[in-house]
């Protein structure tokens, strides 16, 4: 029988906590979670895993490091089709928030495992390498600036089989990334099954209708082989739960502007979550060669498009945009403002068409009795096309268009991997010693594409000249507002490649204790080499007790485009009526290396952790680990470099000579080093009920604790940088789960807490601590048959809402509450879905 396992995560905080989980819960902690089946409950360690380790046989009960396991039918209880939130509520370790006008990370939403970016986490499917997105951090978002990570949010729930969530640094075993873990997803193999699921629901207040749609299929592949493919298309509306703007309410309350001028309906910007739709598949292929040999297929493709709105354009305020400009120059003659337009101001429309697509294929067998193999091919692309719709390029003046096109961003990455395991006889060893060596070359390529000439051109009217009717006019901003589009300046293709070595060896030295060591060397084309290990344990003190841990070394290797974006926007000198440029450069600028840039190096970790593993008699089972984790050399965006006249000088004495056109840059560094540690504990109890009813309970809870330790760029890491790292996402999380199934009938419900976390208010005094939280959700399921079932939900029930944002800049955007908070700012969703399988 097929184990089916569900969530974990964990952590400990305080012994009453753990105390409660296992006097109330009757529950306490495993490595991964079995959901019930309708027959009988199998244990959680019994699941095979495959990630942080090569050995055929381990499971998650004896597993030498943390590792998580859920299973896809805990997936489709969370209520939502977006994986991003799923992983949120199931792994209390991972955080994620929600962005509104954060430029296209409102769509590619970074998330944080253990306090550490998202490309400091490894995603691999069926075990291999996946790519990342096209986007890189560079809006001022806390914890993840700078970061670009992959894209989870185009790849369908429904296609995943089972999901393993490693706790530990595996750069010895997989390369770059994996340094606070890996994400490992399973795709579905079942080869006779047709799956319909329809969900639809909507927020509390009335907005964020949603509906989903998804479809799995799978069909024999001949006598030997299966081909399963899992489809989803998702539409979700726009929520908004922001306030008039308080500069708004001022200028309709003069009679200044009509509120039905006003964009967002008299709001002046929207907080909430964008209007949105997503078309993503996943297909998953094998088939048996011969008795020795199988090929593999399996690949992706998604399409996802999505509106935010920008911050609000005030017509009075915004003279930049607003100002009114002659025509021509006689004295009265036509003149033009952007009021005519747009007579109650506006908020820019940002919308991201995301297209990621990939391929992967391969052959794997066995050459010998005791020797496989397994070789393959991935290539993966993820392309982010922006539109900007309601602004201006207030510089081309009355031919300025409403609509631009600012660029298109794309990430290309081919892996090719041979792999060999080798069991060999040791005498001395409790079993054969598990050998495993291999070779990867990877490749990977970032794109800037050029946006449209209206989304950059400096215009006519971005000088001030002498107005014809007295004085000078004021000069208007230059570029789309909102989203400058890419200029030729900044466009390119910029690639590396790498190759790499490893060896990898793991086996029972005992009957109670096993043991690995893994190294690893890669050569990078741009910056050269590097060698990490890892060794770990595992030893069972007596029946029911274990211990184990792991020490290893890691890194993360700069992405081409974090070595080479260039990003800029056009301003105008008012003395001189010079086009100024101010942005991002790339590090290797002659401009950045005169303000101290240096190329990019890697991130370089330190990890060693340690746990307990308790089986307690009658199904529960206890995990809890404690984590430090020592990053050198973290990368990030500095701080805006200002340049004035003096600055000016000097780069034009040093040779540059387009230092007089420059107003400030900023640009990537190897900034700071951090100390992330912390403990995750995870609690299971499966057991039969009453009758025929079964129970699992479930508790895990995480304390993640991270310190800069050292500063390199003072400018990237001043005091808003250091308050988001150290405090900005909760430090104390936790979850609580029941699952009861009774004949045809089923019932979930969870809590998840957040603890206090606090936001940036511009000084100390103005900083805001935001309290802990608890959400809970709910679910109720009915087999209607064989064929049929049905539940309704809810996500948060209680609707329960941050504590409100008292800083006055915020207030002054129309925020209610934070814009960051880790629950979300949206309150309670219901919904209700019917599934049907034949």
């Amino acid at each position: 029988m097929k184990t089916k396992s569900e969530k974990l995560r964990g952590i400990l905080g305080s012994t009453a906590l753990c105390t409660t989980m296992l006097l109330g819960f009757q529950a306490t902690t495993s490595v991964g979670y079995a959901q019930e089946d309708s027959d009988a409950v199998e244990t959680d360690g019994d699941t095979i895993v495959v990630t942080g380790t090569r050995r055929a046989d381990r499971t998650v009960g004896n597993s030498m490091i943390p590792i998580d396991v859920i299973d896809g039918d805990a997936l489709e209880k969370s209520g939502t089709a977006d994986l991003t939130d799923i992983l949120r509520t199931q792994v209390v370790s991972l955080n994620v928030q929600r962005y509104v006008t954060n430029d296209g990370n409102v769509f590619q939403r970074p998330f944080t495992l253990r306090g550490l970016a998202p490309d400091q986490t490894l995603l691999l499917i069926n075990g291999k390498r996946r790519h990342r997105s096209a986007l890189i951090a560079t809006s001022r978002l806390p914890q993840t600036l700078g970061a670009q990570g992959p894209d989870l949010a185009t790849i369908p729930s429904n296609a995943i089989s089972q999901l393993e969530v490693l706790r530990d640094g595996a750069s010895a075993q997989y390369g770059s990334d994996a340094i606070a873990g890996v994400l490992n997803i399973q795709l579905a193999e079942d080869s006779d099954v047709f799956r319909l699921s329809t969900q639809y629901g909507q927020y509390y207040q009335g907005d964020g209708e949603e509906i989903s749609v998804q479809s799995n299929i799978g069909l024999p592949l001949t006598d030997s082989g299966f081909f399963h493919v899992a489809l989803e298309y998702v539409n979700s509306e726009e929520t908004s739960r922001g306030a008039q703007r308080p500069d708004v309410a001022a200028l309709v309350a003069a009679g200044t502007i009509d509120i039905e001028d006003v964009p967002e309906n008299g709001l002046g910007q929207r907080w909430g979550n964008p209007d949105g739709s997503a078309f993503r598949s996943f297909f998953n292929a094998g088939i048996d060669l011969n008795n020795n040999l199988e090929a593999y297929l399996f690949g992706n493709y998604s399409r996802t498009n999505g509106v935010t709105s920008f911050f609000y354009r005030n017509p009075v305020s915004r003279t930049e945009i607003f100002s009114s400009v002659p025509l021509t120059t006689m004295p009265g003659g036509p003149r033009f403002s952007f009021t005519s337009v747009f007579p109650g101001g506006f908020s820019p429309q940002f919308e991201a068409t995301t297209t990621d697509w990939s391929a992967a294929g391969g052959v794997r067998g066995a050459l010998s009795e005791n020797l496989s193999f397994d070789a393959s091919l991935y290539h993966g692309e993820n392309k982010a096309d922006y539109h900007l719709s309601q602004t201006v390029n207030p510089s081309l003046g009355p031919t300025s268009p409403t609509e631009f096109d600012p660029g298109t961003l794309t990430q290309r990455e081919t892996t090719a991997n041979l792999d060999f395991v080798y069991l060999m006889d040791v005498g001395a060893l409790a079993s054969p010693l598990n050998v495993a060596a291999g070779t990867e070359y990877h490749r990977e390529d970032y794109l800037i594409t050029l946006g449209d000439q209206a989304s950059w051109e400096v215009g006519p009217f971005a000088s001030s000249f002498a107005d014809p009717d007295g004085g000078m006019t004021v000069p208007l901003a230059v570029g789309s507002s909102g989203f400058q589009g890419f200029n030729p300046t900044e466009v390119g293709d910029f690639g590396r490649w790498n190759y790499a070595l490893y060896l990898d060896l793991e086996a029972d030295l005992t009957e109670r204790i096993s043991g690995g060591v893994a190294i690893r060397f890669e050569d990078f084309s741009d910056f050269g080499t590097t060698f990490n290990y890892k060794v770990s344990g595992r030893a069972e003190l007596f029946e029911g007790v274990a211990i184990r841990g792991s020490v290893n070394t890691g890194f993360r290797a700069p992405t081409p485009g974090q070595a080479n974006l260039s990003q800029t926007s056009t301003n105008i000198d008012l003395m001189t009526g010079a086009t100024l440029i101010s942005g991002q450069i790339p590090p290797t600028n002659p401009v950045a290396v005169f303000f101290g840039a240096e190329p990019l190096t890697v991130e370089e970790s330190f990890n060693f952790a340690g746990g307990l593993v308790l089986n307690i008699p009658g199904g529960v089972r206890i995990t809890a680990d404690y984590f430090n984790i020592k990053l050198n050399d973290r990368i990030s965006v500095s701080g805006d470099i200002p340049i004035g006249p003096a600055e000016q000088a000097a780069l034009i004495a040093s040779g540059i000579t387009t230092g007089g056109s420059l107003s400030s840059v900023r640009f990537f560094t190897n900034a700071f080093d951090t100390r992330t540690q912390g403990v995750d504990v995870v609690a299971t109890y499966q057991t039969p009920f009453v009758g025929d009813s079964t129970l699992n309970l479930l508790g895990t809870f995480n304390y993640t604790d991270t310190e800069v330790t050292a500063v390199r760029n003072a400018t990237a890491i001043d005091r808003e940088r250091t308050l988001e790292l150290e405090d900005f996402t909760p430090h104390y999380r936790a979850l609580a789960e029941a699952t009861l199934r009774s004949g045809p009938f089923s019932a979930l419900i969870r809590g998840n807490y957040y603890g206090e976390w606090t936001d940036y208010g511009g000084s100390p005094a103005e900083d805001q601590t935001f309290g802990a939280e608890w959400l809970v959700d709910f679910e109720l399921g009915y087999d209607v048959n064989d064929n049929v079932r049905l539940a309704a939900g809810a996500q948060n029930v209680f609707d329960n809402f941050p504590d409100y944002d008292t800083r006055a800049g915020n207030i002054g955007s129309g925020l209610i509450y934070p814009r960051f908070a880790p629950m979300g700012f949206n309150g309670g969703f219901w919904y209700v879905r019917a599934t049907a399988e034949f």
